[in-house]
């Protein structure tokens, strides 16, 4: 876990940022979701669609490299382009800000971010949302991993938080 790639001329920034990550918002995530899910339906999700931002330069966060920093989430939360000055949205960071939307207005709805049926609404007609099933809390840890092609991890980096269960 704690180990340098030689390869990666980034390697000490790349470590940090994981360690960060994980003791700051994964580990402490997890302790929240079994806290509040004990009460209501609780559902997690790691953002995985990075893009380039004026703000962090030499394309460290990018579709292309896995890395996603603060604020890539503002254009596909709200859908549009102008949210950041200087950006736009098409093709795949289209279609993924259309999931995110789709997803987080219908767990405004609804409470749960899948589509029921008799939902009124274009999300029922997003394959993207509708194809795949995003599982509430429970003792496996699911994570939807929101991407173009989003996906659910089991146990995602479980061994990683055990610090954090005392």
């Amino acid at each position: 876990y704690l180990q340098l790639d030689p390869n990666d001329p980034d390697a000490v920034r790349n470590l940090f940022t994981k360690v960060g990550t994980d003791y700051y918002f994964l580990c402490p995530l997890r302790y929240l979701s079994r806290q509040m899910s004990k009460h209501k339906p609780t559902y997690n999700f790691r953002f995985n669609r990075g893009r380039d931002t004026p703000l962090v330069g030499g394309g460290y966060c990018s579709a292309s490299t896995g890395r996603v920093c603060h604020s890539a989430d503002i254009q596909p939360v709200f859908g549009s382009g102008a949210a950041v000055p200087g950006f736009s949205q098409w093709g795949d960071d289209s279609r993924f800000a259309r999931q995110v939307m789709d997803r987080f207005s219908t767990f405004a709805k609804t409470g749960n971010p899948n589509p029921q049926p008799g939902q009124h609404g274009v999300e029922r007609n997003n394959a993207d949302v509708g194809g795949l099933n995003w599982p509430a809390y429970g003792d496996n840890n699911p994570i939807m991993e929101l991407n173009v092609k989003s996906s659910v991890s089991i146990n995602a980096e479980n061994d990683i938080c055990t610090w954090a269960d005392t």
